[in-house]
């Protein structure tokens, strides 16, 4: 893929949120989207393989964190779906013992019920004997009364008188054994009644006593009946809300272990990618040592060419006195000198450092990605150090920064360095390979610019990095 240089010197500095998994990958997916957007305005050569290392590595760095709240969260689903499963076993015996309890308090309670419904039974049934045996003493008590008010009128003195108005006395006699046999019958009858109702009433108090007994023990066993029904439903409401929370965590288990499986195989993928660039980086920078060595070589060998011939020229001079050919003045005044690995790419003087600034054109507090340099418009701008022209493009290339110009300088200290130069007024060279201090372009004010000025910056690894740190 081919990337753009993003205007770092118009970037806002944030505190960057703690982002979610999810919230990773969607950066992510949009860096992606910016990244490929940004294809068209890119270099004209192949993908920076550092650049690509970086984002790569990147990318690693999030798909690890997400495998890793994956795993996180995969761990404590395991450790729920443990307890749940702990308790069940005693969620489910506690509803069976409920339910065994229920039965057999059903089953008492019907006892009783049964019990009461027979005691209920009997007490009716005596009552109405009882009733029917009260009606007989009656009637009996009525028909005696009556035999004996029929006496008394017949005779008007009873057995005797009955006797006595016999006309024989064998008459006499038989009318005498009548009258005391019918009174003995309903004698032993109305006491026979009356004995039976007595023991009717005895029965029927021991009855009343039984069915108020039974119904007390019917309404205590529908009590603990309705305690144990109760309790039934409650645990099998706690074993159902159980065994609906194992389901639910054996889902959300399953699912976390495909997430991981996902995350891993995706760390996995990045981690070849990142191994790969590696690889391509480590024969880059081979490369570039190597040509590192042969460029020293060449260099040192014409300095002593030239060493020579103005050795030569001296043993060849035939005075001291004899006139000079006179030097053409270079146009442009020579580059500043330094020891460092990067040289000022303006004699101006700086007038912005890198850093958090108030940006003069937007007027909010944003990163300063490089240092500027305050150079009249058309002054020079030179190359920091020898390196390979990667990009000189237009201002409607590059955003912001104007006309500008990106030299890859190979591998410094163990990382990729490049330096670019912004908002030119217009380019000396445009391609190839330039020289520690050579005339690359001209001071201008192009781009999002106040005024004429170079920005310079300084790219370790692709991120922009203090300029200070290299020269």
């Amino acid at each position: 893929m081919k990337v753009s240089w993003l205007p770092w010197s118009t970037m806002q500095r944030t505190s960057p949120p703690q982002a979610s998994r999810r919230t990773r990958a969607l950066t992510g997916a949009a860096l992606s989207l910016c990244l490929l957007a940004g294809a068209g305005h890119a270099f004209a050569t192949t993908p920076d393989p550092q650049t690509q290392k970086g984002q790569v590595d990147q990318d690693l760095k999030d798909a690890r964190g997400d495998l890793h709240d994956t795993s996180k969260e995969l761990v404590a689903a395991y450790d729920k779906l443990a307890s749940t499963r702990k308790k069940l076993p005693g969620a489910r015996s506690a509803a069976a013992a409920a339910e065994r309890a229920e039965t057999t308090a059903k089953g008492e309670y019907d006892d009783a019920v049964a019990a009461y419904d027979l005691a209920k039974a009997n007490e009716d049934k005596a009552e109405k004997q009882l009733k029917t045996t009260s009606s007989k003493i009656t009637s009996s008590r009525r028909a005696v009364a009556g035999f004996a008010g029929q006496l008394y009128q017949q005779q008007g003195m009873g057995t005797l008188a009955v006797a006595v108005g016999t006309e024989t006395p064998a008459a006499f006699i038989d009318k005498m054994i009548m009258a005391e046999s019918a009174g003995d019958t309903q004698t032993s009858a109305l006491e026979e009644l009356s004995t039976s109702r007595a023991n009717l009433v005895s029965t029927g108090d021991r009855l009343k006593a039984l069915r108020n007994k039974t119904s007390a023990a019917k309404t205590t066993k529908q009590t603990k009946l309705t305690a144990a029904t109760d309790a039934s439903t409650k645990a099998d409401a706690k074993k159902a809300d159980l065994e609906t929370l194992e389901s639910d965590q054996k889902r959300q288990s399953a699912k976390l272990s495909r997430e991981k499986k996902k995350d891993k195989k995706r760390v996995d993928s990045l981690q070849a990618q990142s191994d790969k660039l590696t690889k391509v980086l480590q024969e880059r920078a081979r490369k570039a040592r190597v040509r590192e060595a042969a460029i020293k070589k060449a260099r040192e060998a014409q300095e002593k060419r030239e060493a020579d011939a103005r050795a030569r020229a001296a043993r060849s001079t035939p005075s001291r006195n004899a006139p000079t050919a006179s030097v053409r003045s270079d146009p442009n005044p020579p580059a500043p000198r330094s020891s460092g690995v990067l040289q000022a790419p303006s004699t101006a003087p700086v007038s912005s450092e890198f850093g958090l600034r108030f940006h003069p054109i937007h007027h909010t507090w944003r990163l300063h990605a490089g240092r500027d340099y305050a150079g009249s418009c058309g002054s020079p701008v030179y190359a920091a150090t020898g390196g390979t022209i990667i990009s000189a493009l237009p201002p409607g290339s590059t955003g912001g920064y104007g006309n500008q110009i990106v030299i890859d300088h190979g591998v410094k200290r163990g990382s990729s360095l490049a330096t670019t130069y912004n908002h030119l007024q217009s380019f000396a060279v445009r391609s190839g390979h330039v020289s520690r201090g050579q005339v690359i372009g001209y001071v201008g004010t192009t781009g999002s610019s106040t005024g004429c000025h170079l920005h310079f910056e300084t790219r370790q690894n692709g991120t922009p990095v203090d300029p200070r740190g290299w020269l």
